[in-house]
Order: structure tokens, then C-alpha cells, then sequence
């Protein structure tokens, strides 16, 4: 190995955060790195940054490979420092320099601090003989899981998630084979980075939801938007139906508030929020991700076109803040924007949310109208409700309260 090394360890990337998925190697072994260029992407449940190198060199080493788990002050990769480094560069910084300056957030621009808890945990760790960050340990317990009788796959044997599922797994009675056919040709996909995530967090989900479906007639809502649209393009912005379609998800939960909810099944309580905080389901290149446009019941129509195409311009341009992806109260979908013809979906809801609409492309149906049938355009609505809160009746009313509100949209400005 050549003399002078330095070994980057995994700063803290947020408070509580004590380990990140590595998604994606930037820089590969013999590649040329400059200062603060980016080496690495790493993926939190609170957020996904790209490390930067603090000093010029060479990728000397890799610790994990994409999908892995990397822990927290552990070794993340080494650098070949350049000839003429200074010796004192290849001494890892100390552990707060380290948090605070060695990583660089695709969706935060806010400086990253350690956490007491944290530090306190640090400290008392050694005392354990079980390895394991505060989530894993909770639901250990929720599911009566023995973590002595757990082996750790994490570094220095830490138990991860996916040990404990294997765990609860084998607690199961079910053959020792894998339920999953080996067939040759077979390719194996890892689950990582945001669909990764996605997955897990669906396998954790055991919603009882069901679906209601209605259409609405679009007329005047696309004349509404057509009137805006010679104010809005002088503003230099592209104006869609999302925002109408926003105001009225808002506007139908001050009439229905247990659709903007919580539900905590093991406190036993349902949590209503004041705060109409709307998750908005988008692709992008790194998969489906959920921003989140918060303080909506205080927004007028124009102030909601603008925040609206604020943020999504900020997930486009992957500058999203680890603010922007959580505390979703609801959920909405446009799925029209789309390739594809479809009109209906049963869209997952996202636990503890108890609500999700799904919004699909606009289309010319016929309608009876006066014993006449006419052409109109129309627009399908999807929505699936926790069935634990929100039962039938209810969720009829609210789909016919969200249509009428888009078929009359003067009563949305």
C-alpha cells in the first residue's frame, strides 16, 4: 500500500442518521479525484447526498459495493493523496470537521450537526454486546425478535433491517428453501437506492385499503386554466392543471379533515393534521420520489402555481432539501403525464397517511346530459382510503366534494 493514504470515514449525514445505503460510486478505483468533487452517493431515509473528496488524488479504495450498508465513522473509501500532499492531510479530520464539511447534499443545503443523542449513543455502544441503530432495536421488540439470537451482516456485525426480516422470516413455519425459483438465465437486480427504499417501505406497510373511483367533467376547468395561462406565461411559468388540482385536494380537507390523518395503530389514535402538507408523486431518474409542498391551506391559487413549480423545478434539478421529502400529510399522483392510455389505479397509500388520489390523463367520454349524449372532456380519479378511518360513505363524499369543486373551479380562486 503506498504511504500516503487517506482513509475517508461516513460523516454524519443528518441527526439520529447512523448508517446510509451506498447507491452509486462516482468515482471508480484509479480514478483521479479533485478537492471537494464528488465521489460517492449515499442514500439515507431522510435524504440522498453525494460525498465529495476533501483532498486531490486517486480512488485507491472502495469498503462497500452499491446496495451495502455503510456505517457511520467507518471507513467509506480511500484516497491516494498527490505527491507533495502535505502528511498531515492523510490524519482524518475530527469527527465534527468531518460531519460538518465532508459531505455535500444533492437535496440539502443545510449544514449537517451532530446530534447529542448520537454522541451519547457513540458513547455507550461499547457497553452492548447487540449492535444496532434505535429502529432496528424498535422493532425488534414490536415483533418479539431476541437480538442476541440475531447475527449481524452490518459493519462490525451490527444488525440491519435485513437481518431482522431474515430473523422474522425464520420464525415463520415455511420451507428452508427460497420461495423464488432459481432459473438458468436468471439476471439478479439489487434493491437499491430510491427503489430500494420504496420496497422496503411498502413490505413494511399492511394497509386495509380500498379504492374509489369517479370522473368529472373538465369543461370549465380547462377554460379556467386557458384564461391564466396569458398571465402566467408572462410570468415565465408553465402552467398545468396540478395546482388546481392541489387547491382542490386542500379545499376538500377542510371539509373532511380524518382524510388529512395519521394513524398510529399501536398508541391506538388517529392524528388529524391542521397543516395541509401534500406529498406529490413524481418520476425522475433516480425513480418515484414524493416531495412535499407544505403550509397548501394557507396558499391562494397563484401562490400555489408558484410554489408548486418552485418545487418541482427543485427535484428536476435534484436539488431537493431533505425538508422537501417529508412530513407528507397526503398524498396526490398524475399518472396522466404518462405514456399510456390507462383511466383507473388502486395507488398504495404511504403509511401513516390514510389518503392517496390518483389523477389520470384527460380524455373526451361521452355524457348524458338532458337525454342528449355529448362529448365532454373528463378527467378519472383514484383514490384509495385506510379503511380503518375513512370508510365507504365518507369516501364517496369526498370524491363527490373533490369533483364538483374541479367541475365549478370559480369556488377554487
Amino acid at each position: 500500500m503506498p504511504g500516503n493514504i487517506y482513509t475517508f470515514h461516513l460523516p454524519e449525514l443528518g441527526e439520529g442518521v447512523m448508517e446510509g445505503e451506498v447507491v452509486e460510486w462516482l468515482k471508480q478505483i484509479g480514478d483521479p479525484v479533485q478537492q471537494d468533487e464528488a465521489v460517492v452517493t449515499v442514500m439515507t431515509d431522510k435524504a440522498t447526498v453525494e460525498l465529495p473528496s476533501p483532498y486531490p488524488g486517486k480512488i485507491y479504495k472502495h469498503y462497500y459495493k452499491p446496495g451495502e450498508i455503510a456505517i457511520k465513522d467507518r471507513p467509506l473509501y480511500d484516497i491516494e493523496l498527490q505527491e507533495g500532499q502535505s502528511d498531515t492531510a492523510a490524519a482524518p479530520p475530527p469527527a465534527q470537521e468531518a460531519s460538518e464539511q465532508s459531505s455535500k447534499p444533492i437535496h440539502s443545503d443545510n449544514t449537517i450537526k451532530p446530534s447529542r443523542k448520537q454522541k451519547a449513543e457513540s458513547q455507550t455502544s461499547g457497553k452492548s454486546a447487540v449492535k444496532a441503530i434505535p429502529k432496528v432495536r424498535h422493532e425488534a421488540k414490536e415483533w418479539n425478535i431476541d437480538l442476541k439470537q440475531v447475527t449481524g451482516t452490518g459493519g462490525e456485525g451490527r444488525i440491519t433491517e435485513n437481518d431482522l426480516h431474515q430473523a422474522l422470516h425464520h420464525k415463520k413455519p415455511s420451507s428452508t428453501q427460497s420461495p423464488c425459483p432459481n432459473l438458468p438465465g436468471d439476471e439478479v437486480q439489487p434493491l437499491v437506492g430510491v427503489r430500494g427504499l420504496m420496497a422496503r417501505k411498502m413490505h413494511e406497510t399492511h394497509i386495509p385499503q380500498f379504492s374509489y373511483f369517479e370522473y368529472v367533467d373538465a369543461t370549465r376547468l380547462i377554460q379556467l386554466r386557458g384564461n391564466m395561462k396569458s398571465q402566467a406565461h408572462q410570468e415565465r411559468v408553465a402552467l398545468s392543471f396540478m395546482p388546481f388540482f392541489i387547491r382542490a385536494l386542500s379545499l376538500t380537507i377542510k371539509e373532511y379533515p380524518q382524510i388529512n390523518a395519521s394513524l398510529d395503530m399501536d398508541a391506538g389514535k388517529a392524528i388529524l393534521h391542521k397543516q395541509h402538507h401534500i406529498g406529490i408523486a413524481m418520476a425522475s431518474s433516480q425513480g418515484l420520489i414524493v416531495p412535499v409542498l407544505k403550509g397548501v391551506e394557507n396558499m391562494s391559487v397563484i401562490q400555489l402555481i408558484s410554489a408548486y413549480e418552485s418545487l418541482k423545478a427543485r427535484a428536476v434539478a435534484g436539488k431537493l432539501s431533505p425538508s422537501d421529502m417529508k412530513e407528507a400529510t397526503i398524498t396526490i399522483s398524475n399518472f396522466g403525464v404518462l405514456e399510456g392510455e390507462g383511466m383507473w389505479a388502486t395507488p398504495m397509500i404511504s403509511s401513516p397517511e390514510v389518503t392517496i388520489l390518483a389523477i389520470a390523463k384527460m380524455r373526451k367520454m361521452p355524457i348524458v346530459k338532458e337525454e342528449q349524449v355529448v362529448v365532454q372532456e373528463t378527467i378519472p380519479l383514484s383514490w384509495s382510503f385506510d379503511h380503518r378511518l375513512i370508510d365507504g360513505e365518507i369516501a364517496a363524499r369526498v370524491s363527490h366534494h373533490y369533483s364538483a369543486l374541479l367541475k365549478n373551479p370559480a369556488s377554487l380562486l
